[in-house]
């Protein structure tokens, strides 16, 4: 994120109190000390002087950066983390904030925020709510800060990174608003929302670079002019624009993902794997080009399928090779992230689908290590060990799944109750299917065939 943030003291121009010249003086003042005690590694007085400044005067970025200095020298070593006890210090600024906040009283929502950073200016929920309060009324450069701060924080977060690619371009900052989405996609790779964003962004980015839009006023010719390498006027496409820029930058790889995005934006698959293989070539898998490439793979097999009839001998045909495309493409994935735990179970499914539990069973055991796909990769390893008729380890994984599938997944814990409850019931097991589907019924009493099932557990018990 750029670092050129520029002061902004026309406090008047935003929903915030203006500032009398005596008090603009004041505060001056205590800033000039607040630095100079932070300078001297005072940093308890320096940040209790700073925060008066920035809360009496949010608009004020040179207080604001000041005060981000002097907290991150304070935390240097517990970066990202803040105070020991930050949790319980900050539980009464944050409480103030969220009350603010709901009131949309902005200016004390400010307060408290900045009150709640002095204990850890890493903390997201505080960064997020300071990033909406100041960008209400008005402000754009602290926004900026708050959100370099939460990327700071999480750089690899996904929830961070979607929170700031949404801000970023509401902000009109698009290459740093495309940049949080590439990693979203390279996080979580098949994302929809993630894919959109980059290809509107990509768009976004060239209008504004260019001024061409994909829909040009009626009369008006849908190209782009372009100085060529001897000085002279070209006039070209978009697409021969960017396809120019390529030839003369043929290791630029953003050229590559722009060109591609426009060709995915229009649903045109084909031309997009063309151009990011290139790039591939050209530039290596990285910065999103491998990744790119294989979404587009994945969603032109996916276009073939939609049409085609589901009934016919050509879609399982194609529904093969898919699962073997992205069997091979998760297979990379995994190779070129291996410390990412989160494909090892999208490998894991590709080979379940497949047939293939042993390999599926190898991957599920370590996704099962990444605690927010525990659960799905128990359950997993519960359908993979029935089908080899491991049925111990089945009911162990299913039992495993249904304690550590959250709350808010409800469909996939009541998948785990029934199918627990259906092997007890094969196993003979039969007060052990009843406690599983008793729990079922109490979720959902009308799923599958519960009720039924409870009855003939009934049964057996009495027989």
């Amino acid at each position: 994120m750029s670092e050129n943030i520029e002061r902004n003291e026309n406090a008047e121009t935003t929903g915030l109190p203006t500032i009398s010249p005596a008090r603009r003086k004041q505060l001056n003042k205590s800033y000039e000390i607040g630095m100079q005690k932070s300078n001297q590694k005072s940093y308890d007085y320096a940040i209790e002087l700073l925060v008066q400044c920035v809360s009496s005067d949010p608009a004020n970025v040179e207080y604001l950066q000041g005060l981000i200095k002097t907290l991150k020298e304070k935390y240097e070593k517990a970066r990202g983390k803040g105070h020991p006890m930050a949790f319980l210090k900050m539980m009464g600024p944050k409480g103030a904030m969220k009350k603010a906040m709901a009131k949309e009283d902005w200016k004390s929502a400010i307060e408290s925020g900045v009150k709640a950073m002095v204990w850890n200016p890493w903390d997201f929920p505080t960064l997020s709510n300071l990033v909406k309060a100041t960008k209400a009324v008005g402000l754009v450069d602290p926004p900026l800060l708050f959100l370099k701060l939460a990327l700071e924080a999480g750089p690899k977060d996904v929830a961070i990174n979607r929170f700031c690619g949404t801000m970023l371009e509401e902000l009109d900052h698009i290459n740093e608003a495309y940049q949080c989405w590439r990693r979203v996609g390279e996080l979580k790779p098949g994302d929809e929302e993630a894919e959109r964003m980059q290809t509107k962004l990509t768009i976004a980015r060239t209008i504004k670079e260019t001024g061409y839009t994909a829909a040009p006023p009626q009369g008006a010719a849908s190209t782009v002019k372009v100085r060529g390498d001897s000085g002279e006027t070209l006039e070209m496409t978009q697409e021969e624009r960017i396809e120019y820029q390529i030839r003369q930058q043929p290791k630029n790889a953003s050229l590559y993902l722009q060109l591609g995005d426009m060709f995915i934006q229009a649903e045109n698959f084909e031309k997009a794997q063309d151009v990011l293989k290139r790039g591939v070539d050209s530039c290596g898998p990285g910065d999103g080009l491998q990744d790119k490439l294989e979404d587009a793979q994945i969603r032109w097999m996916r276009q073939k399928m939609s049409k085609v009839d589901r009934n016919s001998e050509e879609w399982k045909k194609l529904r093969l090779e898919m699962n073997e495309t992205e069997l091979g493409i998760w297979k990379n994935r995994c190779d070129r992230y291996p410390n990412n735990l989160g494909f090892k179970y999208d490998l894991g499914l590709r080979y379940q689908m497949k047939g293939d539990n042993d390999e599926a069973i190898k991957q599920f055991q370590i996704s099962k290590k990444e605690p927010r796909r525990a659960g799905l990769s128990c359950l997993a390893l519960g359908q993979c060990f029935q089908g080899i008729k491991q049925y111990s380890l089945a009911m162990a994984n299913y039992q495993e799944a249904i304690e550590k599938i959250p709350d808010r997944d409800a469909e996939n814990r009541k998948k785990s109750l029934y199918l627990a409850g259906k092997l007890a019931m094969s196993l003979k097991e039969y007060d052990q299917a009843n406690e599983f589907l008793t729990r079922l019924a109490d979720m959902d009493f009308s799923y599958k065939d519960v009720s039924e099932l409870l009855a003939k557990v009934e049964e057996l018990r009495q027989g």
